[in-house]
């Protein structure tokens, strides 16, 4: 019996750290947000505040006048800033805090939200509607402060 549970014993380890490795791996891998990026109709938890990305010379919602181009800069700002990141994914069983800040892509009739950062981490759309995946910024502090200025603004 003892010779028959040792090998059982050693593939279980065996396998283990392989999944533990696989599953480090994918948590821990660097993405750009044109990788990651996505859409939404509605952002994931409720925000305070709301970003909105428009398009210089597009015409939203039912406006008869086009976007300037200083109206659409706090958009592009807004762009380049999760742009300039690099993110890894946070483990799937975290949930968005309320009360964080919106960022929706205003491009015709319908706005989608595209990012919702809650003050520690940004969360994305998923392929799911209504499914949004966390991820982890690598200047977390900066991006906050270029969201939160922009805002402001």
């Amino acid at each position: 019996m003892k010779k028959v549970l040792w090998p059982l014993c050693v593939i279980a380890v065996l396998l283990s750290a392989a999944v533990g490795g696989f599953a480090l791996a994918y948590l821990t891998e660097e993405q750009s947000y044109d990788q990651i990026k996505g859409a939404d109709i509605a952002p994931p938890a409720q925000a305070a505040r709301t970003i909105g990305i428009l398009h210089e010379g597009d015409f939203p919602g039912m406006s008869d006048v086009p976007v300037t181009a200083q109206q659409a800069a706090p958009g592009r700002a807004a762009l380049n800033a999760l742009r300039g990141q690099s993110y890894t994914r946070v483990f799937p069983f975290l949930r968005p805090d309320k009360g964080g800040i919106a960022v929706r892509d205003i491009n015709g009739c319908t706005p989608w939200y595209i990012a919702y950062w809650d003050g520690k981490r940004l969360w994305l759309p998923g392929e799911r509607e209504g499914q949004w995946q966390g991820y982890a910024p690598s200047t977390p502090d900066k991006l906050g402060e270029t969201l939160e200025s922009i805002h402001n603004k």
